[in-house]
This record gives C-alpha cells, sequence and structure tokens, in this order.
C-alpha cells in the first residue's frame, strides 16, 4: 500500500477520534482511539517489508506497548487501570529512547550538555509543580518523567544526524509526547483544564505519528546507504 494511502488512513481516524472528543460521542472515540497505534505499526510493517533491521522490531515493540497503554486508559473506571497503563508507556518509552541511542552511536552523534540542561529544568519544575498533588502516584510519576525526558534528550540530540528531515521528525515526536503527557499529568493531578482530554490526544497522535515517519525514513535511509557498498 502506497505511503500516502496510510497517512490519509490514520489522519482520518485521527479526525474521527478528535471529532468524538469535541463532541462527546463515547461510542466513536471507544471505536477510534484502539485503531491509532495498530494502522502505524502496520504503516511501519508494510514499507518496511523485506528489509532486516533491529530498529524495525524495537520500533514495533514500543507501538505496541504504547497500544497497551491506551487501551489500558481507556478503562477509567478502574483507578489501578491508570498505573498498568503508565507502566505500558513507561517501557514504550524506554524502547524509543534506545531506538533513539542506537541511532546516535550508528550517526557517531556526540553528548550535548547544552540539550541536557532545558530537559533536566523541564523535569525539576514539572515534578515540584505535580509533587505535593501525586499522592501515592508520586514515585511512579517521578520514573515515568525521568524516562521520558531522556527520550525527549536523546530526540533533541538526532538534530546533528546529516539527516536533518530526519532527525527534526524524532524531535517533533518527543515534543509532542511531552506535551500530551504533561497535558494529561496536570490535568489529571494538578488543575483540570477545558479541552484537556482532546489537546492531549490531539499531540499524542502527532507524537506518534511523527516517531513512526521518522523511523521509517532513517531505515530506509540506512537500506539505501548500505546498499551503495
Amino acid at each position: 500500500m502506497r505511503k500516502i494511502v496510510w497517512i490519509l488512513f490514520f489522519a482520518i481516524i485521527l479526525v474521527l477520534h478528535l471529532a468524538g472528543i469535541v463532541h462527546e460521542i463515547p461510542t466513536l472515540t471507544t471505536l477510534t482511539k484502539p485503531l491509532l497505534i495498530p494502522v502505524l505499526g502496520f504503516f511501519l510493517w508494510n514499507q518496511t517489508s523485506g528489509i532486516k533491521n533491529r530498529l524495525i522490531t524495537l520500533f514495533l515493540t514500543a507501538l505496541l506497548f504504547s497500544w497497551f497503554g491506551d487501551l489500558l486508559l481507556m478503562n477509567t473506571a478502574n483507578p489501578s487501570f491508570f498505573l498498568y497503563g503508565l507502566v505500558c508507556f513507561l517501557l514504550a518509552q524506554l524502547c524509543y529512547s534506545y531506538f533513539l541511542y542506537v541511532i546516535m552511536g550508528q550517526e557517531k552523534i556526540s553528548f550535548s550538555w547544552l540539550l541536557f540542561f532545558p530537559v533536566v529544568i523541564y523535569y525539576v519544575v514539572l515534578i515540584s509543580w505535580l509533587g505535593p498533588q501525586l499522592g501515592e502516584m508520586k514515585v511512579p510519576v517521578m520514573i515515568y518523567g525521568a524516562i521520558i525526558s531522556v527520550m525527549l534528550l536523546l530526540a533533541l540530540h538526532q538534530l546533528y544526524m546529516p539527516a536533518v528531515r530526519t532527525g527534526g521528525l524524532f524531535v517533533l515526536g518527543a515534543v509532542f509526547f511531552v506535551i500530551s503527557d504533561t497535558a494529561l499529568a496536570i490535568n489529571k493531578f494538578s488543575a483540570p483544564f477545558p479541552h484537556a482530554v482532546l489537546i492531549i490526544m490531539l499531540t499524542y497522535g502527532l507524537a506518534q505519528f511523527f516517531l513512526t515517519n521518522g523511523a521509517l525514513k532513517y531505515i530506509l535511509r540506512e537500506k539505501s546507504r548500505h546498499s551503495l557498498f
């Protein structure tokens, strides 16, 4: 299937999901949310068919954990499911982080303290703000916040790769992911705000979309580069 068809398919599902949120149609949101990640997974799998690269499996694993997280977070009736969903997304972030770490090694990208300090400041400010209101969720949220901060830091380093557009996709994905999770944390634990769910899902959908497209571009670039030798 052509790339543009997959992108349109994902865009339609995301728009329908957002419309379900705006117009308060639970059936529509329930039907569309579980489809978002599988579409991206099949998109990556379809576009990389026949390519042998461990990064494909690693990224698909990250998407799989994200999907499990989505399903668990849909069960709002059981508070325990939020923790289970958080664990699944933590595992997804670990996979994304390792994926980006491998790329840093392959591209010989050196660690930048210039990028490190802004990320640390973001983490410290967020936890300092939310900490007193987290209760028994303080440790899990602190751990998850640290892991997604690492993912953001590694993604920002991708700007130093020669393929600037590919690096830019990783950065966009990571930034949107951080915005989505930050909005979710603030809305749940600190100060609920209007249209929170809409903002969370819009930025989440964009985050997964940009990360997946960045992964695809990089994997195809690697295949093209190695085929020259």
